[in-house]
């Protein structure tokens, strides 16, 4: 059949032709096959049906392949009245279906005219090749006018199923059809059709809500690893390992990620550390990120002894919990050093790793608790298939939905990272047009995903290909990349970066990005799953290509090109990028493994030079992370620059010619310490949008003309100079476009405080961190003559720097005033601030007028040393005190007496209070919402208020206080108490009945009235 078949396949003849002939071999081959049934032994089973769809799909396949593939031409776009009057008619049809509760007719969408004769054959063969095997589905033309013609087109139906089932068909350039496997299509269009009688919509655009942890988390398993670390271990080692072990894909992470943010264990350890290492892991690493994780700062030490070291006094009487994503090493002796290391912490410490690696589990020792994850229980599969695919339809209650979704789970439940992908296929997808056919493997139905994403999310996505496997990476950052590379498209009367930010969070949302726990409340981190990593890779490296050998096998072809190693000494970056051409990206990215700069010593002034030469369509250019000290003057040739970074590299300069980069869109350069300052022409990169010179220490001088790059939007840093050639704060007034944050520093440079007006700050309506710094947020000493001159100066000034009311944080560092502005003294001055901080106002004996903010979350005062009370003006009555604060913060406020008086209601949201060095401060308000309070280095200890809700009571550093009451706190769980060397007696403690941890240091004159064994001490 197969020689037949390729004979008469072997020159494009009619389709007419071609169809006949192979439905009469076909036909032939099935009279045999009935005529030797009937003689065969009895005991030899037809064939099924589905075996002969699967034949005839083959050899329909096989027949028809060449001429389908003659003279093909792809649909040319339709008008826009095209488009409407089409999608008028599908409309039409999608109601009717809704009212009737039928499955939608398939259609035959509109092609151009070119292809009109070969549609008009194709369509009349079938009808005349069909119509006497009678029955089957109608196909319905949508003619270009939108109007639709009904053709008496009758396709019988196993060889509708065998055209509409076609992988290799290549049908969609003839008629847009729907390629599945009968079965699968027919509950694809039972889903929609019912979707849309019982109430959700066809088509989805908006993001679906995030499945919580009660569902892809496993909560009963979550239960149990809660419960085995409140256990009470009374031998053995100090931390004990609990190990989850599951496939890719089936909530390993996500389990971590609902402890790892779980309330309760956040207020019961004392530490939480992330870490999530690749399988490039050595122990360097390992002992590096737990510190930078206990630490929370970044460490480069690398020294082997020095970090376990460091592990084991930054643990020592902590109790701690380690949190170990994707931990596959298989080597015993790793663990034992690993786990010897950590059981410096606190009794009660433990290690909760996800591993895809059982044999991981063998390594660890007998009271190891390990727990895997099954599949997920039919209920909560359509749990999960409801919320990403049903749109607010009940599945339950319509037995049709249930029965398809039942099917969806059959195929895909196994795996939940699967059954999601399904789910927002169904969810998304524009037209009802899968591939069912590759649906095989674990990764498929994310393929499937890949292809309907709109072609703009693809770039988007392989761009992100260029990163390895496991990165963690910043939204913003990465959205700045993609407009470099053309990803995102220019919608009338929006930013770009608006744009950009809509395409991530659709992509957060569809699952190929997901929330990384290392991050804060102003720096989101994401990475992409490793599945979902593969997928995009794997589609992608045609033309993006990720470097981890050395740049050793370069393909010839790649436009986008990332270097990710931890070393390039032997690199000659010319030699081996030669064969390339039309470069459009070039990064190196500093891996994870890595914690100084990379070494690149070939990556010099010279080779840069060449590079630069040759490479002129370049794009996207990041040198960050590198020992890059200088760039040529050659970077002037690279005219479609977009996107410059250089931050963290020793550069001490940017050349000149730098600024006739006229497309130059974002110029990063971070955490440079030796840059001081930009070229004197930087204004004339008219298309600046974002410049980034952000350090901790230092800054970088800007040159005059800043205020006409009127397209910036992103200024994290800009200080005010007392040099003319330099900056003044009066061109920020034409920058109406800032956004994000702004740090204005050096305003004791500016004499004349109505110059600060010019600024114009009122009317930064993106703004939402502002911090106003004078003297690098220090204290200034001035001579006595200068004292009266200079505050009255900063009164000006700080009156004039008036924010917008969009405001979000604001920080006041070193005001030089005596009062505050006007603006401040309002009720609610600003009604969006959700963060205030004031560090050294030493000067202001009054606070602003801050107890009815709105929406205050986070107070942080520090050194405002004539404060007494916290609250001085306040005369609303029966108006609650801070609505919405939940942190308290007080530093070295040496004579507050008083912080304020709480009635009934006040601070409703307050948890934690933290105050340090107050010697004179002797109450504290009793806001009874409080969970944590630390008191730290005073003369006496404030009078502790009955707060009902306290969980944490933590003492340190009053040297000079003998003994103290505490008084009735029922919800008291950890109490600590250090350096109090003449604290002799604690009046109260033993009273407290629910303590569970008491932890004493440092207090040698203390003698405890109890000694209850269920206390860990």
């Amino acid at each position: 059949m197969e020689d037949e078949i390729e004979h008469k396949t072997s020159r494009p003849g009619s389709l007419r032709d071609l169809i006949s002939e192979q439905l009469a071999l076909i036909e032939n081959r099935r009279l045999d096959e009935s005529a030797n049934r009937g003689v065969s032994d009895d005991s030899e089973a037809p064939r099924s049906p589905e075996d002969s769809a699967s034949a005839l799909q083959n050899e329909l396949r096989a027949a028809t392949q060449l001429w389908f593939s003659s003279d093909r031409k792809e649909p040319a776009p339709k008008s826009s009245a095209q488009a409407a009057a089409a999608q008028s008619a599908r409309d039409g049809e999608d109601d009717a279906a809704a009212a009737g509760g039928k499955v939608p007719e398939l259609q035959a969408e509109n092609l151009p005219a070119a292809n009109e004769a070969k549609k008009r054959r194709t369509l009349e063969v079938l009808e005349e090749l069909a119509a006497p095997r009678g029955g089957g589905k109608k196909v319905t033309e949508i003619q270009p006018e939108g109007t639709q013609k009904g053709l008496s087109t009758i396709i019988a139906p196993s060889w509708q199923d065998v055209l509409h089932s076609s992988s290799g068909l290549p049908t969609p350039s003839i008629y847009q059809v729907e390629k599945l496997r009968p079965s699968f299509y027919k509950d694809v269009q039972a889903w929609f059709a019912m979707k849309n009688q019982y109430g959700g919509g066809l088509y989805h655009h908006a993001c679906v809500q995030q499945v919580g942890p009660n569902l892809l988390c496993r909560n009963d398993i979550k239960q149990m690893i809660m419960e085995k670390l409140f256990l009470d271990r009374t031998g053995g080692s100090n931390c004990s390992v609990i190990c989850i072990n599951a496939g890719s894909g089936h909530g390993k992470t996500s389990l971590l990620h609902a402890l790892y943010n779980d309330k309760l264990l956040t207020d019961t350890f004392d530490k939480r550390i992330w870490i999530q290492l690749s399988d490039r892991l050595d122990m360097s690493m390992l002992f590096r990120k737990i510190v930078e994780g206990a630490m929370n700062d970044h460490c480069s030490i690398t020294n082997l002894g020095c970090l376990q070291e460091m592990v084991k006094e930054e643990f020592s009487d902590k109790k701690f919990l380690l949190f170990w994503d994707d931990a596959d090493i298989e080597d015993q002796q790793f663990w034992n050093t690993v786990l010897d290391v950590l059981n410096a912490g606190a009794k009660g410490s433990a290690v909760i790793m996800a591993t895809r690696n059982s044999t991981v589990c063998t390594f660890m020792d007998m009271t190891a608790q390990f727990y895997i994850l099954n599949p997920l229980s039919e209920e909560n599969n359509l749990m999960l298939l409801q919320q990403y695919a049903a749109m607010g339809t009940d599945i339950q209650s319509n037995p049709v939905l249930l029965m398809v979704a039942k099917r969806f789970i059959s195929m895909f439940g196994t795996n939940p990272l699967n059954l999601k992908a399904i789910g927002d296929l169904l969810c998304h997808a524009e037209s009802i047009s899968f591939e069912m056919d590759i649906l095989e493997g674990s990764v498929m139905p994310l393929q499937l995903c890949h292809d309907v994403l709109p072609i703009h999310l693809k770039k988007c996505l392989a761009f992100c290909s260029l990163f390895p496997e496991g990165y963690i990476f910043d939204k913003h950052h990465m959205v700045l990349k993609w407009i470099a590379h053309g990803c995102v498209k220019s919608v009338e009367g929006r930013e770009l970066e608006d744009v950009g930010i809509e395409y991530f969070n659709e992509l957060l949302c569809r699952s190929f990005v997901q929330y990384s726990p290392i991050g804060n409340d102003k720096d989101d981190k994401f990475v992409m799953h490793e599945l979902v990593y593969k997928v995009v890779e794997s589609v992608a490296r045609d033309k993006y290509y990720k470097s981890e050998d050395l740049l050793n096998s370069v393909p010839e072809n790649i436009l986008h090109l990332s270097l990710v190693s931890s070393q390039f000494q032997n690199v000659e970056l010319m030699s081996k990028t030669k064969e390339l051409n039309d470069l459009q990206t070039f990064m190196v990215v500093q891996p994870e493994w890595q914690p100084h700069k990379i070494s690149f010593p070939t990556l010099n002034l010279a080779s840069l030079h060449d590079f630069f030469l040759k490479f002129t369509s370049l794009e996207t250019l990041d040198l960050s992370h590198t020992d890059t000290k200088e760039l040529p003057g050659s970077i002037v040739g690279l005219r479609n620059l977009q996107y410059l970074s250089v931050s963290n590299t020793s550069i001490k300069s940017l050349p000149c010619e730098l600024c006739g980069l006229s497309n130059l869109q974002t110029l990063e350069a971070k955490d440079c310490r030796f840059l001081t300052e930009l070229p004197g022409e930087t204004k004339n990169l008219l298309k600046l949008r974002h410049l980034d010179l952000t350090r901790d220490l230092g800054h970088v001088q800007l040159p005059q003309g800043i205020g006409q790059l009127i397209d910036l939007q992103t200024l994290p840093i800009f200080h005010a100079s007392s040099d003319p050639s330099h900056c003044s704060v009066s061109e920020l007034g034409n920058l109406h476009n800032l956004r994000g944050c702004l740090r204005l520093s050096g305003l004791e440079n500016v004499k004349l405080g109505s110059k600060a007006q010019e600024a114009n700050l009122k009317d930064k309506h993106h703004l939402k961190d502002l911090t106003l710094q004078w003297h690098d947020g220090g204290i200034n000493i001035n001579d006595d003559d200068e004292d009266e001159d200079t505050e009255n100066v900063a009164e000006q000034m700080l009156e004039s720097l008036q924010p917008h009311t969009n405001l979000q944080e604001l920080a006041i560092r070193g005001y030089e005033g005596s009062v505050f502005p006007t603006w401040m003294q309002e009720s609610c001055f600003l009604p969006n601030l959700v963060s205030l901080t004031l560090d050294g106002c030493c000067n202001c004996t009054e606070f602003p007028a801050i107890a009815q903010m709105p929406s205050l979350k986070f107070l942080r005062v520090r050194k405002m040393y004539g404060v007494q009370r916290l609250i001085t003006n306040y005369i609303h009555g029966s108006a609650i005190k801070f609505p919405s604060l939940e942190l308290l913060n007080l530093w070295e406020m040496y004579g507050l007496e008083e912080l304020f008086e709480a009635s009934e209601g006040d601070c409703p949201l307050l948890r934690k209070v933290c105050i340090s060095r107050c010697p004179d401060l002797k109450r504290l308000p009793c806001a009874t919402s409080v969970i944590e309070l630390v008191l730290h280095c005073g003369r006496e200890l404030p009078d502790i208020p009955e707060l009902v809700s306290l969980v944490s009571l933590k003492i340190e550093g009053f040297h000079g206080v003998k003994s103290f009451s505490l008084p009735a706190l029922p919800a008291l769980k950890k109490v600590e108490i250090r350096s109090c060397k003449e604290l002799v007696s604690v009046d109260g403690l033993s009273a407290l009945t629910t303590v569970q941890r008491l932890k004493i240091a440092g207090c040698p004159k203390l003698v405890l009235p109890i000694t209850d064994s269920s206390l860990t001490t």
